[in-house]
């Protein structure tokens, strides 16, 4: 019935094929409008999330910013000869002890490196005497693979000084495994126990 009274109404037909030519005619124009206006979008969004390298800031305050620097400390360095897997299998390590002076200007004094094993006996003592190193060097000390008498609960305790306050030096054990079957590599960081300052 619906499809006969348009049929019988030219001028229903008529509007009907008006309304569609505008919308038709309209569409490519509101395509364009969408398309520019997300285009504006994600040109803002990409603005936003671009890289920007950090801007450098002048200090309000006049000279350097305060740092905390110290004349010594005694430290404690937890390490692993090795560790287990498996059920409780024991997977040897290698461990690197790094000390390292951070201080651009100043040396340090090394006054004891020793290592204790699991129960909290000595196992070795590095130094015979005083090491000094100087501004930004790095001494290591090496406990090898095949070396397990340190255990899984190994550790250095490790003293230092320097005749003026320096900034504090990077104390670590690198523990490093390797076999046919699989790789493992972990840091441990150091903890102080005391420390001396001016």
């Amino acid at each position: 019935m619906a499809s006969n009274d348009a049929q019988s109404d030219p001028d229903k037909g008529g509007n009907l094929h008006k309304y569609v030519g505008y919308l038709s005619a309209a569409a490519p124009i509101v395509m364009l409008l969408l398309v520019l206006y997300l285009g504006n979008e994600f040109r803002v969004l990409e603005d936003e999330l671009r890289y920007m390298p950090p801007a450098t800031r002048h200090s309000l305050t006049s000279g350097a910013a305060e740092i905390g620097i110290i004349d010594g400390q005694t430290v404690y360095v937890p390490a692993y000869s090795h560790i287990y897997s498996r059920g409780g299998e024991p997977h040897l390590l290698e461990v690197t002890l790094s000390i390292r002076n951070t201080d651009p200007e100043r040396g340090i004094r090394l006054r004891e490196v020793r290592y204790f094993d699991t129960q909290g006996t000595l196992v070795k003592n590095y130094l015979d005497g005083i090491l000094e190193l100087g501004p930004l060097e790095t001494v290591e000390f090496l406990v090898e693979k095949q070396d397990t008498q340190g255990g899984s609960g190994a550790n250095f305790i490790i003293i230092w000084d320097a005749s003026k306050p320096v900034y504090e030096p990077i104390i670590e054990a690198v523990m490093i495994g390797l076999t046919k079957e699989h790789s493992i590599s972990f840091i441990s960081p150091s903890r102080t126990l005391a420390e001396r300052t001016e």
